[in-house]
């Protein structure tokens, strides 16, 4: 009985601990206004002084998106004419 108390707690403890981790929420992706492109720049570490990667959507000019998406990222909201 002893070891099916044990069990129990261990198995509630990790369901616990797993609902946390899914209900952190993530970083929300900007949505572009009307004339507007989001555009982000990725970078090797958290110094960002090495761009790796870049990536654009919206309504200025052409999407593009190339290289690597690291943790380490800025981003710019673009105004175009209309």
């Amino acid at each position: 009985m002893m070891r099916l108390a044990s069990r129990l707690l261990i198995t509630g403890a990790i369901a616990a601990f797993a609902a946390t981790a899914v209900a952190t929420p993530a970083a929300a992706i900007p949505n572009p206004g009307p004339y507007q492109s989001v555009t982000f720049t990725y970078y090797s570490n958290a110094s960002k002084t090495v761009v790796v990667g870049g990536w654009s959507y919206g309504y200025c000019g052409e999407p593009f998106d190339w290289g690597q998406h690291t943790r380490y990222s800025t981003y710019r909201i673009i105004n175009c004419q209309p």
